[in-house]
């Protein structure tokens, strides 16, 4: 038996490599490191105004930007819902839609054949 095997991601060789590698830094300069550097700014930002707060470097701009993320992520009311592969389901009303079509479709295929048929007939008839 065959399985049906779906590729999703392929790599070949060593550009394929560069490619993913290139994808993965994007990846992680976009969504970790850019906003670290902003909260870290931030934060240094209104530390220097306060005189109270303590400066803080990248390493715990990228700490605290992961306690944003995660909070955010935590107390949302929205769920956050991640499928893959997943097929949506029709409703009862497109169901019937697209049932009602495949049934006037057939009808005209019949029909169609009905009459090339009868065309069929009178051409033979004529001879």
């Amino acid at each position: 038996m065959k399985k049906n095997n779906v590729k999703v991601i392929q790599i070949n060789g060593f550009r394929g490599l560069l490619i993913t590698l290139f994808i993965i830094s994007c990846l992680v300069a976009g969504f970790i490191a850019f906003p670290s550097f902003l909260t870290m700014n931030a934060w240094n930002y209104f530390a220097s105004k306060s005189g109270s707060l303590p400066l803080i470097n990248l390493q715990e701009g990228i700490l605290l930007w992961t306690i944003i993320a995660f909070s955010v992520f935590i107390f949302s009311k929205r769920k956050f819902i991640i499928s893959f592969n997943a097929e949506q389901e029709l409703s009862e009303t497109e169901v019937q839609k697209v049932v009602s079509k495949i049934k006037e479709l057939n009808n005209g295929k019949n029909t169609n054949n009905l009459n090339s048929e009868v065309k069929e007939e009178e051409v033979t008839s004529d001879k």
